[in-house]
């Protein structure tokens, strides 16, 4: 249908489309309804939309991108603080509720559509929906349900003489039959994507970069039986063995890739896989250890960055897509404050242009996206009007766009959104897990006092 007749949005600015090519240093993008009707320099503006009940926005010295794609995000975890959390606390009504108001925290971010990698409950695609529906506002999002483990996987970490937790973000299996069961039912509750857990994480267990948590024969079962139903796969893969495995198994996305070797490498290329490192996640575990937080897991986060910086620049000059991805949900990256930094990352530690990070944020991410990625991140004509414009130029300094306060406007749909923050919610006991003290109490009796010594 025509928009002309529709009274049109102009932006002025310097214009990164999202694509490689070097910006447009006095671009202008037209917004008619909810789609970019023209994009290009200001001087070649068609007369059709240069007229008088046209709304003008012209700032000087503002960036106009695409809008930022997450990814990897949890919207559903609650920025918990440990796995007890995760899977124990806050009742599942709750939760979707909370989820609801932290989507519009992630879109007020400037993160028009995201890519949700596991869920608690069924509470991703239910907060996908409601958003596409109309009822609350947040990205566009695709979602993954449960991701599916074993024993050696992910978020099998509580003792074996434990009943599974309800909340856990993830369906344990237990035998191939399992495994095609657990892909036919969450594809029947229309997931986007089947999402596996690989490996396990050095957050849970300091043996979690060895091996892998399925065979090889089992990832070919998974990626054959998603592909054959239409669905995408993507799989948390940490250690060498569960890249290289994924990999050949012609998986389509591989989360994090920290210990990928040049056979996963050649992997990829062959079948054309997307890497989504989520390096803002371990950055912020590393950052708080400076203080006396998680030192322990610090110092392997720190030896697995080490390999992170070696072994990704290199897949990433062999042609492997990287993506941009925060892993907003945990206590290290709440909603709303870290979907921005993965780009600062990937030009200081990756060795990307910013030219090229702001694509790994946006048009290259679009290959996650199977339902709509066609329709965002690019500045064209005929794409939705998911943008951003920043006070200052983007090219010069990454860091704007963790800056929030630089955010002019972020438009969705080709409607600029309200970004005042939501009001601080209180925690509730229930949402929390209960610690006594985070060490212990000695006594010290040169002194007559306690002090205490970390765990």
């Amino acid at each position: 249908m025509s928009t002309d007749h529709a009274a049109p949005t102009i932006l002025f600015g310097k214009v990164f489309d999202g694509t490689l090519d070097p910006a447009l240093d006095d671009g202008a993008v037209v917004i008619a309804g909810e789609r970019i009707a023209w994009a290009g320099p200001r001087a070649a503006l068609p007369e059709r939309w240069d007229r008088p009940d046209a709304t003008r926005i012209d700032r000087p010295g503002r960036s106009i991108t695409p809008g930022l794609i997450d990814g990897h995000t949890h919207i559903s975890f609650g920025n918990a603080r440990s796995e007890e959390e995760l899977a124990l606390y806050t009742p599942v009504e709750y939760r979707a509720i909370k989820a609801g108001v932290n989507a519009k925290r992630v879109l007020q971010a400037g993160v028009t559509s995201a890519f949700d990698a596991a869920t608690t409950y069924d509470v991703a695609v239910n907060v996908r929906d409601a958003i596409d529906a109309g009822l609350i506002e947040g990205p566009r999002f695709a979602v993954s349900g449960k991701q599916l483990t074993t024993h050696q996987g992910l978020e099998d970490s509580f003792p074996n003489n434990m009943a599974w937790p309800p909340g856990q973000a993830a369906v344990l299996i237990k035998s191939r039959d399992d495994l095609i069961e657990a892909i036919r039912y969450q594809i029947k509750d229309r997931v986007d994507c089947i999402k596996v857990s690989g490996s396990n994480d050095l957050m849970i267990t300091p043996d979690s970069l060895d091996g892998a948590a399925f065979t090889a024969e089992e990832f070919a079962m998974i990626a054959d039986e998603s592909h054959r139903l239409g669905r995408i796969c993507s799989v948390h893969a940490r250690s060498r063995d569960a890249c290289r495995d994924a990999s050949a198994a012609r998986f389509d996305i591989l989360f994090h890739a920290s210990y990928i070797d040049d056979e996963g490498i050649e992997n990829c290329l062959r079948h054309g896989l997307t890497i989504t490192p989520t390096l803002t996640f371990l950055m912020n575990i590393v950052d708080a250890a400076a203080g006396t937080h998680a030192s322990s897991a610090a110092d392997g986060i720190r030896r697995e960055l080490d390999s992170a910086f070696e072994m990704l620049p290199r897949a990433y000059r062999a042609g492997v897509p990287m993506v941009c991805g925060s892993e907003s949900g945990w206590c290290y990256v709440p909603y709303g404050d870290w979907h921005g930094r993965e780009l600062q990352i990937f030009v200081e530690h990756l060795g990307m242009t910013p030219i090229e990070a702001i694509h790994a944020a946006t048009l290259a991410a679009t290959r996650c996206f199977r339902r709509f990625g066609h329709e965002v991140g690019k500045i064209e004509a005929g794409r939705y009007a998911d943008l951003l414009v920043i006070d200052g130029d983007v090219g010069a300094d990454i860091t704007l766009f963790q800056k929030k306060s630089r955010f002019d406007f972020v438009f969705k749909g080709g409607r600029a959104v309200d970004l005042t923050p939501p009001p601080v919610a209180r925690e509730w006991f229930f949402e929390r897990h209960k610690l006594f003290l985070d060490g212990r109490l000695h006594y010290d009796e040169t002194q007559g006092t306690g002090y205490v010594t970390r765990l």
